[in-house]
């Protein structure tokens, strides 16, 4: 699954989305998708990072969307069944070989690699679709973490993350976290240069990349962190 067809609609769903934004500007197209995440980073027994879990609850209209192109509701009362979230739980990772779901650490200056998901949740929590994986990290992973950068992010800014609440630890490491915040402004003025420099295509509904712009929107989790034991 390509990076803009993420969600079980695929491009349907890119298409409603892509539908959604029309005629308010070719700005206004981007993002398409509002998630809020939360994190939490666990560690084995000598404060070595083992795996983080990633909980996305998106938008109320993408995961109308979600279920109406998933067929989650069969019964027609506008709540998902509990048996088609169940089989859910999972197909908004389907991702690409190599794509990295929009989380980036590192530890101790080191980029850190992340398996496949794994542990698939999925909820309907007050109208939206409440996901929830894990990612063990694979490297680098054999000594206690000090240092941990945490972002999450689009790089395409398809998708806007927020990362309401500092992210939560468990295990072997005792952490002080801090927040370094986007400047909002700034990376607004980033983007509509980037915008302004595209040959812009005359088809309003194909797709605009712009490579790496998403990084000005993220907010940087810096841990600090030592052994509890």
């Amino acid at each position: 699954m390509s990076r803009d067809e993420r969600s079980a609609g695929g491009p349907a769903l890119a298409l409603a989305l892509a539908l959604s934004a029309a005629g308010t500007g070719i700005a206004a197209a981007h993002p398409h998708v509002f998630i809020d995440t939360g994190l939490t980073l666990a560690f084995d027994g000598d404060g070595v990072l083992e795996a983080v879990t990633v909980e996305w609850t998106y938008d109320a209209f993408y995961s109308l969307l979600i279920v109406e192109e998933a067929r989650l509701d069969g019964d027609g009362d506008g709540v998902p069944d509990p048996e088609a979230l169940i089989d859910y739980a999972g197909h908004d990772v389907d991702w690409e070989a190599g794509f990295p779901g929009d989380l980036a650490l590192t530890v101790d200056g080191v980029a850190a690699t992340l398996g496949p998901p794994v542990d698939h949740v999925a909820l309907y929590v007050d109208g939206r679709i409440v996901t929830r994986h894990t990612r063990p990290v694979t490297a680098p992973a054999a000594a206690p973490a000090r240092e941990i950068l945490a972002r999450a992010y689009d790089p395409t800014y398809f998708v806007a993350y927020d990362v309401p609440e500092i992210p939560r630890t468990t295990g072997g490491a005792v952490c002080a976290a801090v927040r370094d915040a986007a400047d909002r402004a700034a990376a607004q003025r980033a983007f509509g240069d980037a915008l302004a420099a595209l040959d812009m295509p005359d088809d309003p509904f194909e797709p605009v990349d712009i490579p790496d712009i998403g990084i000005h929107f993220a907010d940087t989790f810096t841990l600090r962190c030592a052994p509890s034991a």
